[in-house]
């Protein structure tokens, strides 16, 4: 089964970013139409809202020239749009003067890899890397995925009731997935239980043709 499309959305305000190495080089290892530049944060949050049907991975710059307003500052909005989304913070200021209480915000906001920029470019590709490898082995994502697979007014129709009784439609499942609610987290585990389940079973069957063999 061939993984759905993924972008890298880099949002930074530096006007010559698409000139600097670490763009040049996303774009010869993953294609110039999966790498996109956003030079505002609002922009940015603009393109993703606009293409959440894609798996994102969002390198966002730290010091956007104001004080009222960071890449920090921006974590929790991108977040809202979908918890699925992994987020690179790169930066060029030592983590020790950011704010504690935003590095807080960070974990909580599930931020997840924070680059220095003068560990040099190499090393965002690296974390870029590790974002798609584990993007296509999440339980959460695949099962996006699968869910983005049907058609639209097929994902509209009722699919499951929830613990109280209201009807669901795959959509609705999508959006708690993607918000990382009680239901997304427990439909999620409920996956890997059923899996763990299936290959005990395997396990079982095996054993059982070997100690027959073997008698």
């Amino acid at each position: 089964m061939q993984n759905r499309p993924f972008q890298i959305i880099t949002i930074d305000d530096d006007s010559r970013f698409k000139e600097r190495p670490l763009f040049e080089e996303l774009v010869e290892l993953y294609g110039e139409d999966n790498v996109i530049w956003q030079e505002t944060p609002e922009e940015g949050l603009d393109y993703i809202n606009a293409n959440l049907t894609k798996r994102t991975v969002v390198i966002l710059d730290y010091d956007f020239g104001t004080k009222k307003a960071n890449g920090l500052t921006w974590l929790k909005p991108l977040q809202e749009k979908s918890s699925l989304i992994y987020i690179i913070l790169y930066t060029s200021h030592e983590i020790d003067i950011i704010d504690r209480k935003e590095l807080k915000d960070c974990v909580n906001n599930h931020l997840m890899a924070l680059v220095d920029k003068t560990d040099g470019y190499e090393r965002a590709i690296q974390e870029v890397e590790k974002a798609i490898n584990s993007m296509n082995n999440r339980v959460d994502c695949i099962l996006e995925e699968w869910i983005l697979r049907h058609e639209f007014f097929t994902r509209e129709k009722p699919y499951m009731k929830d613990e109280n009784g209201d009807l669901l439609s795959m959509n609705d499942v999508l959006n708690n997935i993607r918000q990382d609610t009680d239901l997304g987290r427990k439909m999620s585990s409920n996956i890997i239980s059923t899996a763990i389940s299936l290959l005990q079973k395997d396990i079982d069957k095996l054993d059982t043709k070997i100690t027959t063999k073997n008698e």
